[in-house]
């Protein structure tokens, strides 16, 4: 069965309908599969209570129905709304179960009471969505050594094919990010999503906030650490507040990593989660291109994709331990911080021609006056 054959949508507010539902027709579509939004109520629901989740079930089948896909919505009885949503799971052999998030989480909670009791009694993959400040328009899959162990080799799978499906495999509008020292391999089935690797190798939150915007759809894994859920949600959120986030989950996560995943969700982003915006400065960047074996790009090339930027250094060439041909410089960016900066050259990089198959490593230095 394929991860779109039955995508359920639980309903639980009104203004995130269509946002939801289109994620969920989009990776339903490559499979011809069905969308089934779900509405539960409780028992002693007043009459108007189950025709308001009736008429929101009707209007996301609508919805669906819109983007091409096969709707085929249940409003439930149940005493629990998370029983509700697991049991309809299993009854309807759900490939993804797909749930919508405020973004807020509390001292007690990661996503809230709902999705998080749902997460650790799910047996069935899912992807909790932040709907963003925009329409998504790229699609940014961040991958740290810390997914790359072989305990989270499935979130990693599931978030590859979650991006391959929402953006367009080795296109533009799909971007792969290497964070941290990057020494384990990256697996093929996300190198094979881009035709280039961007690597920044400090943190993966901090990493996240330079290269994100409102309009990218983040697709995030969760490691299996005890801090993977933390990091995924809280801080990644803090980092990219404005972009849609889509946190990809292999499985539930045992119940109790949730409770410890929940000690700093409740507080407000620190300082030093924050880069300080400033007034434009000049900002250096230095890019690192490890090239493609075969199609090897030259000095002017690199030189020519960074001009228009700003003043580039000159460019070093050398040959690696495995004969590949590496380029080296530096641009002088002018940008309201060092983030911006780096986000102004990876785009540029990224849209540049001759660098398919590139490792493209950036390192900030200090701002100059």
């Amino acid at each position: 069965m394929g991860l779109g054959s039955l995508v359920l949508v639980p309903l639980t507010n009104p203004a995130s309908v269509e946002g939801l539902i289109k994620l969920a027709a989009s990776i339903a579509v490559a499979d011809e599969g069905v969308v089934v939004p779900v509405s539960v109520v409780s028992p002693t629901a007043p009459e108007d209570v189950r025709s308001e989740a009736q008429s929101l079930v009707t209007e996301a089948e609508s919805v669906a129905a819109g983007f091409g896909v096969v709707g085929r919505g249940l409003a439930l009885v149940h005493e629990q709304v998370a029983g509700g949503v697991l049991q309809a799971a299993d009854e309807q052999g759900a490939s993804l179960v797909l749930m919508g998030w405020r973004g807020r989480s509390t001292n007690r909670n990661v996503f809230g009471e709902l999705i998080d009791s749902i997460v650790g009694r799910s047996r069935t993959p899912m992807a909790v969505v932040r709907l963003g400040a925009k329409t998504p328009e790229r699609v940014l899959l961040p991958v740290s050594d810390e997914h790359l162990v072989s305990s989270g080799l499935g979130g990693v799978a599931l978030a590859a094919e979650l991006a391959g499906r929402l953006g367009s495999p080795r296109g533009h509008n799909l971007r792969v990010l290497r964070t941290g020292p990057g020494e384990r391999e990256l697996p093929e089935m996300v190198a094979a999503l881009s035709d280039r690797l961007h690597h920044d190798p400090r943190r993966y939150p901090i990493a996240i906030g330079a290269a994100a915007d409102a309009a990218d759809l983040l697709i995030v894994p969760v490691a299996p650490t005890a801090s993977g859920l933390r990091t995924a949600t809280t801080h990644v959120a803090w980092r990219a507040p404005e972009s849609t986030l889509l946190v990809a989950i292999d499985v539930g996560p045992p119940s109790e990593d949730v409770g410890e995943a929940t000690a700093r969700a409740g507080q407000p982003a620190p300082a030093s989660e924050t880069e300080q915006v400033s007034a434009e400065a000049a900002h250096t960047v230095v890019v690192v291109a490890r090239m493609n074996e075969v199609i090897p790009s030259s000095r002017e090339e690199l030189g020519g994709a960074l001009r228009s930027l700003g003043s580039v250094g000159d460019v070093q060439a050398w040959e690696d331990g495995d004969g590949r041909r590496c380029l080296r410089t530096r641009v002088r960016v002018s940008a309201r911080g060092s983030n911006e900066a780096l986000a102004i050259v990876m785009t540029a990089l990224h849209e540049a021609k001759g660098f398919g198959g590139a490792e493209l490593r950036y390192e900030l230095e200090e701002p100059q006056s």
